[in-house]
């Protein structure tokens, strides 16, 4: 797997989302697939994908207008500061579809979703999936680390607060809230880390998430049937690879992919083990939540995926991601089952995630191994359970 990463670094480079680096390594993916299968499509779409960062200056000059109309127009102060922290919690940190055709034009992204068909009826589908875009640095988080991941969510904090505070100064007036006002203006500079978070350039995304797409085509291969193309080993499962793209613009792919086979997935009785970022084998982790998006996942899946890791020894955690967003979301979110793996830690700020230091010498060869392990035991036993 980790000569897989490696090729597709050294074949397209990072893969910004919309870039043609990020097209010509989905399309490197699917004739990967057809070696086995002629059941694969690319799947071009269409989305805003610069909406999601390109408004973070837009909540900052806002954020400072209403300190400054603090003491001349309160009530439009509190409006504009509302407006603003409406977005940066439904947008930025929910990853909800609010406002997503704003800033910029569409650009073209793709998905890849190849399928294998099981030897007899299939009565269920088994997604495994991963996104194939890389991400534009942190600027802050590769400066500062731990430091610069505290600042940007002091910085949200800060936006989410204003309005509070501005409410309290309109309706219990005192003395007392000049010197808040002067808190906010004090940690004011702090939103720098909104202003420019995003470098020009893109990391290589080994980890993040070249680590979740060797995993996942290397399972769905793993069950294909040499003999016959397009077929599985597997007797009532259908499964399918499905690499998204855009993921660090807003969850894109999947969301978009979900929309256009919401209903088909459906009737398929369609399930998604989705993986993100494996890195380190102490961090391998089943996702039970997301915390700041208020994503619950599938307790079948982590139920199932729990035993499977446990009937091979292999250790694991259970754990509730504090911030972010995997692409399991986009499924969850549509009432279809799902259910996310990383292997990172949540609790410490991992040095690699979203900056130049995400290559392949930092991913440790067993971890994917591991997780590739726990989902192939998983699928063989979801065949062989299948009613």
């Amino acid at each position: 797997m980790i000569a897989l990463i490696t090729e597709i670094i050294q074949k397209f480079g990072p893969r910004p989302a919309g870039s043609d680096a990020e097209k010509q390594a989905q399309l490197f993916i699917k004739a990967k697939c057809e070696e086995f299968t002629n059941k694969v499509q690319f799947l071009p779409f269409q989305e805003h994908l610069r909406a999601r960062f390109g408004k973070l200056k837009y909540y900052v000059v806002i954020y400072i207008a209403a300190l400054l109309l603090y003491n001349y127009l309160p009530v439009v102060a509190l409006i504009i500061a509302l407006v603003n922290a409406f977005f940066v919690i439904s947008d930025l940190m929910m990853y909800r579809d609010v406002l997503t055709q704003f800033p910029g034009a569409k650009e073209t992204s793709s998905n890849v979703e190849a399928v294998l068909e099981p030897r007899i009826i299939a009565k269920s589908t088994l997604i495994i999936s991963a996104h194939m875009d890389s991400a534009h640095e942190y600027r802050w988080w590769y400066k500062l680390g731990g430091l610069g991941v505290r600042l940007t969510v002091l910085a949200g904090v800060l936006m989410v607060m204003l309005p509070l505070f501005l409410a309290w100064h309109i309706f219990w007036p005192s003395h007392f809230h000049f010197y808040l006002w002067l808190f906010f203006v004090v940690l004011t500079p702090v939103t720098i880390v909104f202003w420019s978070m995003e470098e020009k350039h893109t990391v290589p995304g080994a980890q993040d998430n070249l680590s979740g797409i060797a995993i996942a085509y290397e399972t769905f291969k793993h069950f294909s049937d040499k003999n016959e193309n397009g077929k599985s080993i597997l007797e009532t499962t259908r499964i399918k690879f499905v690499s998204f793209g855009s993921e660090e613009r807003g969850l894109c792919g999947s969301r978009m992919y979900v929309r256009q086979k919401k209903e088909e997935l459906k009737s398929e009785n369609a399930f998604l083990i989705n993986i993100d970022g494996v890195r380190l084998v102490k961090e391998i982790s089943i996702v039970k939540r997301e915390l700041m998006n208020g994503t619950s996942y599938n307790p079948k899946l982590i139920s199932g995926l729990q035993q499977s890791f446990q009937r091979l020894n292999l250790s694991y955690k259970m754990i509730t991601i504090p911030i972010g967003g995997t692409d399991g979301v986009s499924f969850a979110r549509a009432g279809l089952p799902a259910v996310s793996i990383i292997g990172m830690s949540t609790t410490e700020y991992d040095f690699t995630y979203h900056t130049r230091h995400d290559v392949v010498a930092n991913i440790e060869p067993q971890a994917l191994e591991h997780v590739k392990s726990g989902i192939i035991e998983f699928v063989t036993k979801w065949d062989e359970t299948s009613v």
